[in-house]
């Protein structure tokens, strides 16, 4: 294996929620991320940097982004699925991928939430990696966990809030969780963040003169089924987000739930 957790990196992500393991992507990886960031920026210039989804598609799939198969090679490097085999197991399901830009002087937040609140996963388990394009400071804006909100393997009830200043509005209901636990997310650009579906996280504004990108991949144990036809319900909603027509790529393993389609959005 390339890459090997301790077992201290493993026991925190299971107390925690999430990791940074003591690994640092190449610098050249690092450099053609962010060169093929540039490139995507450009061609797609109708689109806000906030929130870009799906850049690995190049099929104009969700959000409409123009993307490249650049995206699916970063996201599937041996060494993060080495990592990610060793904390959902040798089956593995890559289904979507979104670059944040949290762009310089951006006044937008992303309140306190739940990722699983918005897939159609069941059962619901699935992992998210972060990988920032920028160093991540105190100051622009670094994404915040609260620790050990995922152990009940529960979805909170979250109340939709109104507001420009925000990325989502539905925002995960306050007697959840204690804001003083919350822990900063602090990292090296090309450093690695693992965390689990059920965790509570968010992140403020960036109010400094440089941008904090970073490149995210949610991968889910293929014992999983990802439900195309819910995603399609869910799309009738907001259609931005392309569920309906993910494509579903088997990066590690076999299908073990046996119900995964990936022919849809190939």
């Amino acid at each position: 294996m390339s890459v090997k957790l301790s077992q201290e990196e493993l026991n925190t992500y299971k107390e925690n929620g999430w990791i940074v393991p003591s690994y640092t992507l190449p610098p050249e990886l690092l450099e053609d991320m962010r060169n093929e960031y540039r490139i995507l920026l450009e061609n797609n210039s109708h689109l806000k940097s906030d929130i870009m989804l799906a850049p690995h598609q190049t099929n104009g799939g969700s959000q409409g982004v123009v993307g490249s198969n650049k995206w699916l090679e970063f996201a599937t490097h041996p060494d993060l699925m080495a990592i990610a085999s060793q904390l959902i197991g040798d089956d593995i399901i890559l289904w979507g991928t979104t670059i944040f830009g949290k762009p310089a002087k951006s006044g937008k937040e992303t309140p306190w939430h739940q990722d699983g609140d918005y897939y159609p996963i069941a059962p619901l388990e699935t992992m998210t990696l972060w990988i920032p394009l920028d160093d991540v400071t105190p100051d622009n804006g670094p994404m915040r966990f609260i620790p050990g909100s995922h152990k009940g393997h529960e979805l909170f009830s979250h109340s939709k809030k109104e507001g420009k200043d925000m990325t989502i509005n539905l925002v995960c209901d306050d007697n959840h969780y204690d804001e003083a636990t919350a822990e900063d997310l602090i990292l090296k650009a090309g450093q690695v963040s693992f965390h689990d579906v059920y965790l509570i996280h968010g992140s403020g504004a960036n109010h400094t003169d440089n941008r904090r990108a970073a490149f995210v991949v949610r991968l889910m144990p293929a014992s999983s089924h990802y439900d195309h036809a819910l995603g399609a319900e869910m799309d009738a909603k907001n259609a931005s987000h392309g569920y309906g027509s993910r494509p579903l790529h088997l990066v590690r393993g076999v299908d073990k739930s046996g119900k995964n389609d990936f022919a849809i959005g190939h």
